[in-house]
């Protein structure tokens, strides 16, 4: 009896999977069903059902989306190899090798494969994830319609088991839905999150919704019976949908507005399905003609499609009782599109369009694995980079780019070409000069404005907010980074002979000087010097057999007693000079903030290169002598230094305006300013660039006479 009930299950399945997709290969998938339920014999989900429901589910969502047998067949496998004992060459050698690659895509990384905790585990999953998609994108489909059963039946899950998951497909699978235009996924999978993530928000919606929806449903008809009647008396063809937007979209809204469910109106939108773009905008004349159109929110895709292929007009009018309502218009294709995204011409894709926005980010995000080498930095970064919130800018050209909401003027500038990143100065926005920090407005046409001499700066990564745009600076710093600390490295050392008086004939060659500190050749030995991993000492120690005798370590004059007798003694010790500007391998202290004029000393951090402290700074005092390096300021830099200064004030009104009246007129830039008052008294911080050391002092002064001011200090 129980043979034959799980014949007829199968059956039924089949059946099932072959009406909604006919051209399914019945033969295969009667093996695929047989196996799977030998497979996963005797397993049960958390419901208590048999475990094979969820495989079936997965490869019914496949073939709604008339996705081709290889990959319904993955769907129907793919826990096959992480749940039971089969292997990946049995599905092989059974169903193909794209099948197996799918089925392997989407199995996670086990613990016995990686002894780390879950955060880095599943961090690794989705390398893996990210790495097979850009090689198939179908993996995609059989990932997300794995996860949208799975939420499906997450009731069925703990409470705390429910809440992370969800949260994983907030943070994850919804926007990766959203990139690849699976709209119908996008938002069952945003309600069933939201429903465990903020269950009492949810349910408050889910009661007005219910309790509003007659009202509603007659409003839906007070819209379209007019549009209606505008058609008809045009002689305009099209159908007409009116629908209810998804909770979670609701919930965001009132978010983002900052006002309550009752003071939404636009919570529905109305549908135009036409059949040829000229009669979009056709359609678009006779809504403007009825109601009145907001400007502001009026969208064209069509003219410029989302990166996902997402084609459509959206236009806001005031519709009938003033209320605001959301019309869209695009054609049939249009509308398979925005439902199935990705899917509904996924064969075409793959044959014609391998260079498409949604491939190319998965080919950029494959090639970023291999840019971050730390799985749980790779996964912040893809989901920063799957925000599906963005705004759209122009070139001068007219060229679109879609951007992430608070990309800066850098993020554009390397969007638009990398070369462009590194060289940019700044933009010009809708006739405005704006800084490189600039956060960029939606629909705004930006100039980058640029410089041979400019280049990239450590502060830059804390600007940026794309991907792109994080990627190519990192690459740019590790290889400036080893060029600098070659050079830096190569400095030190020949300053280290120099002190010795090593003649040129008397040096050490390559060879010699890299079997004794273990380098592999001489420029890695120069890198570890510039670097700061190798003390002074280090050094010395190597050079001193070679030198005369009146440089022997007992000497009172001796190099190694040099710098503890007297620190102050720079000519001695032939310093390394510094310009005012910090780079990637010299960095000011910020415990004494030096400026140029100041007598300054430096200090080898590994891996950091040169800290530049003043010569009184106390933080000296806990770093060994082996690793503090003489220094000078370069007197020919023309380049502005940065400072900080902290101000106490009296609450005074007036006294912050007479602050920046005193930086204006020293001619210092303000970079940045903040300042907190109470009842009687203020804190005022200041970062700014200046030129000169007497600049500084003399704006010092001249604050600390302005009424009110108690102290000015350096920070």
């Amino acid at each position: 009896m129980q043979t034959a009930t799980l014949q007829a299950n199968q059956e039924h399945i089949i059946d099932v999977l072959m009406k909604k997709n006919e051209a399914l290969d019945e033969t295969l998938l009667r093996a695929a069903v047989a196996f799977i339920a030998d497979a996963h014999q005797g397993q049960y989900r958390k419901s208590g059902m048999p475990y094979t429901e969820h495989p079936y589910e997965v490869a019914k969502i496949l073939a709604d989306l008339k996705l081709d047998t290889s990959s319904v067949l993955a769907g129907l496998l793919h826990d096959v190899v992480e749940d039971t004992p089969h292997t990946l060459e049995e599905i092989r050698s059974k169903f193909g090798e794209e099948t197996a690659f799918m089925v392997d895509a989407v199995t996670k990384i086990s613990a016995a494969q990686k002894q780390d905790n879950k955060t880095e585990q599943k961090a690794e999953t989705y390398r893996k994830f990210i790495s097979a998609m850009a090689k198939d994108p179908r993996v995609i489909m059989i990932k997300i319609a794995d996860r949208l059963h799975n939420m499906r039946t997450l009731h069925y899950m703990k409470p705390e088991k429910r809440r992370v998951i969800a949260q994983e497909t907030l943070d994850i699978y919804t926007p990766l839905t959203h990139r690849f235009g699976l709209y119908r996924f996008k938002s069952e999978l945003e309600d069933l999150a939201f429903k465990y993530i903020n269950p009492d928000e949810y349910k408050k919606i889910i009661a007005h919704l219910l309790k509003s929806k007659e009202d509603r449903e007659n409003y839906i008809k007070s819209v379209i019976g007019p549009l209606q009647i505008k058609m008809a008396l045009e002689d305009f063809d099209c159908t007409i949908q009116g629908r209810t937007k998804n909770i979670y979209s609701i919930y965001t809204k009132m978010q983002n507005r900052g006002c309550s469910l009752d003071e939404i109106f636009d919570i529905f939108a109305i549908r135009i399905i036409v059949e040829s773009i000229p009669e979009c905008y056709l359609a678009l004349g006779y809504v403007h003609n009825l109601w009145t159109p907001l400007q502001s929110l009026f969208k064209d895709y069509i003219a410029t499609p989302k990166p996902n292929l997402y084609q459509s007009i959206h236009t806001m009018v005031i519709g009938p009782d003033n209320k605001m309502v959301e019309v869209q218009i695009r054609t049939k294709d249009m509308d398979l599109t925005a439902e199935k995204g990705f899917a509904a011409h996924w064969a075409y894709k793959l044959e014609t369009q391998r260079n498409g926005e949604e491939l190319a980010w998965l080919e950029r995000m494959a090639k970023l694995q291999s840019e971050i080498p730390d799985s749980v930095e790779f996964l912040e970064f893809l989901r920063v980079d799957l925000k599906p919130e963005g705004i759209t800018v122009f070139t001068p050209k007219g060229d679109s780019i879609e951007l992430p909401v608070g990309s800066t003027v850098i993020d554009f500038a390397f969007a638009v070409h990398t070369k462009l990143g590194f060289h940019c100065i700044g933009a010009r926005i809708n006739d405005d000069v704006v800084s490189i920090a600039k956060v960029v407005p939606n629909g705004a046409t930006i100039q980058i404005l640029k410089s041979h001499n400019q280049e990239p700066k450590p502060e830059w990564l804390e600007i940026v907010k794309t991907i792109k745009a994080k990627q190519e600076l990192r690459r740019w710093m590790r290889t400036s980074i080893i060029q600098q600390a070659r050079s830096l490295g190569k400095e030190i050392w020949e300053r280290e002979l120099r002190i010795f008086k090593i003649q040129a004939n008397n040096q050490p060659d390559s060879d010699t000087i890299c079997r004794y500190f273990g380098a592999p050749n001489i420029d890695s030995f120069y890198e570890r010097v510039g670097q700061g991993e190798m003390p002074l000492s280090d050094l010395q120690r190597f050079i001193q057999p070679l030198a005369g005798p009146e440089f022997q370590e007992g000497k009172e004059n001796s190099p190694f007693r040099l710098f503890l007798k007297d620190k102050n003694n720079t000519q001695s010790q032939l310093p390394v000079q510094v310009g005012n500007e910090a780079s990637l391998l010299i960095h000011f202290a910020p415990c004494c903030a030096p400026v140029p004029g100041e007598p300054i000393v430096g200090a080898l951090v590994p891996k950091r290169g040169i800290e530049v402290h003043k010569q009184k700074c106390k933080e000296l005092e806990k770093i060994p002598e082996s690793r503090l390096l003489a220094m000078e300021w370069n007197i020919n830099s023309t380049q502005e230094f940065t400072s900080h200064l902290s101000i106490r004030t009296d609450y005074r009104k007036g006294v912050t305006a007479d602050i920046l009246a005193v930086l204006a007129k020293s001619n210092a830039a303000l970079d940045r300013m903040s300042a907190v008052f109470t009842r009687d008294a203020g804190r005022i911080r200041l970062v700014f660039r200046a030129f000169r050391r007497e600049q500084l002092e003399s704006l010092i002064q001249n604050i600390e006479n302005i009424q009110g001011v108690r102290e000015v200090k350096r920070a």
